[in-house]
């Protein structure tokens, strides 16, 4: 039986999260805002994940929120919705996040995967969100471009550096176990992205990944894929060995490197070989003013001490290619990372002594 939220039949998970609803709307109603509050992700679509262990279920994901209002940047509307976020966090145990945007920052969800989700499958808890629900005939998901897949490869790229930093910390193991799973996921995603296969259904993506014909190098896409869609719905934090993790991060590494520079071939026009031609590249944000690129490495070297290379991109496109000399995907290796970002206080080859650099860049251009 599969519930609203989430599949299965778990009743008081359910009665926790309407309850929630109820008092998010009696809050907005009672602060007179004339926006409108969605919620998105895994349990906005029914794909929501539930740990079961002796203790009972429980809520496994965040709770990703849209606020859509005319004024987003209101004060007041940003004091209640961390109001809301930290209350509420406290109430469910899980992160309650509350993106606030316009309702003009979806004009066209079929170029954005996250927006292509939200207005596929979502809960309203307060406000009209007709809006949304106007958009669902044009919805065409074969339309989601490369970016997207660059995007989620990129972002899951990081955390599988991140659990590379963490093996094997005893403290950590769920961490780790968690991003690889999202790592299988992703990979499997961005194949169908990139061939216009995508669909916001997990499942269905699935299924549809089953039915395409995949290089032996990739073989264990359809694997993966499934496994990661069984710890979305049913996560664990444990019940594999360091070892398995070990070898299991290197595996995964390979195959996002392959996938990954594919996604960045179709994306910038270019033709990535290797990652040498890949780190070599003039510009991989082309569409970013030269001249705004130089001074925002400016500002960063007057105010944060340092800057990102080469000059001229867009810093972000730096942390992009960082990223798989942290992995261990360049001929350099780790210490290649040096040619990117400021270099670190400890042990250039050591994957860990990077990671606070890498983290504070990421929260200034991800």
């Amino acid at each position: 039986m599969n519930g609203r939220y989430f599949e299965g039949d778990f009743p008081e998970l359910t009665q926790r999260l309407e309850s929630h609803f109820q008092r998010v709307n009696e809050s907005w109603v009672q602060h007179g805002w004339k926006g409108s509050l969605v919620l998105g992700g895994g349990y906005g679509r029914g794909e929501g994940g539930v740990m079961v262990s002796a203790e009972g279920a429980a809520f496994s994901n965040d709770l990703d929120y849209f606020l859509f209002d005319d004024e987003p940047d209101n004060p007041d509307l940003t004091k209640w919705a961390k109001e809301i976020e930290q209350v509420e966090s406290e109430a469910l145990g899980i992160d309650v996040e509350i993106k606030a945007m316009k309702p003009g920052s979806i004009v066209d969800p079929t170029g954005s995967m996250m927006f292509s989700d939200l207005v596929a499958g979502n809960v309203p808890v307060a406000g009209d969100v007709s809006f949304l629900a106007a958009m669902v005939p044009s919805l065409d998901f074969s339309k989601i471009g490369a970016e997207e897949a660059t995007r989620l490869l990129w972002n899951r790229g990081s955390g599988l550096f991140f659990s590379r930093c963490r093996i094997p910390d005893e403290r950590e193991k769920g961490f780790v176990i968690r991003n690889h799973a999202k790592v299988k996921l992703a990979l499997g995603d961005s194949w169908l992205c990139l061939r216009g296969l995508y669909v916001p259904q997990c499942r269905e993506r699935g299924r549809r990944l089953a039915g395409c014909a995949l290089p032996e190098s990739l073989c264990w896409l359809i694997r993966w894929h499934e496994e990661g869609v069984d710890f979305k719905f049913r996560p664990f934090a444990d019940g594999v060995t360091w070892e398995e993790l070990a070898a299991e991060s290197e595996a995964l590494i390979a195959a996002w490197g392959r996938i990954y520079l594919e996604a960045e071939s179709i994306r910038t026009g270019q033709t990535f070989r290797n990652f040498a031609d890949y780190l070599n590249a003039r510009r991989l944000m082309p569409e970013r003013p030269l001249l705004k690129n130089l001074a925002l490495s400016a500002r960063d070297r007057l105010k944060r001490g340092a800057c990102l290379h080469p000059l001229g991109d867009y810093p972000r496109a730096s942390l992009m290619r960082a990223l798989p000399c942290l992995l261990g995907r360049t001929k350099g290796g780790v210490a290649e990372t040096s040619r990117f970002l400021p270099k670190p206080a400890g042990d250039i080859n050591d994957p860990r002594s990077w990671e606070g650099t890498y983290s504070r860049w990421w929260a200034f251009y991800a």
